[in-house]
């Protein structure tokens, strides 16, 4: 359940510039994370696999059409 947590709050620790949002950033999502309890081996592993869901998401919201 933690877990879940941590990856909702993800989406807004973000690596961005001028151009829109790049990535995710692992470092802040992973102390979250621990001073969550919720550091584990799953949201290590799952971190690298939902960053394409959450920068193509902001891409999404951003575009003007």
């Amino acid at each position: 359940m933690l877990t879940w947590a941590v990856i909702r709050r993800s989406a807004g620790q973000v690596r961005a510039v001028m151009g829109g949002v790049y990535a995710l950033d692992f470092g802040a999502i992973l102390m979250l994370a621990h001073a969550m309890g919720a550091l584990n081996p799953l949201l290590v592993d799952v971190l690298p696999e939902i960053e394409p869901i959450v920068v193509n998401a902001y891409r999404r919201n951003a575009d003007p059409s």
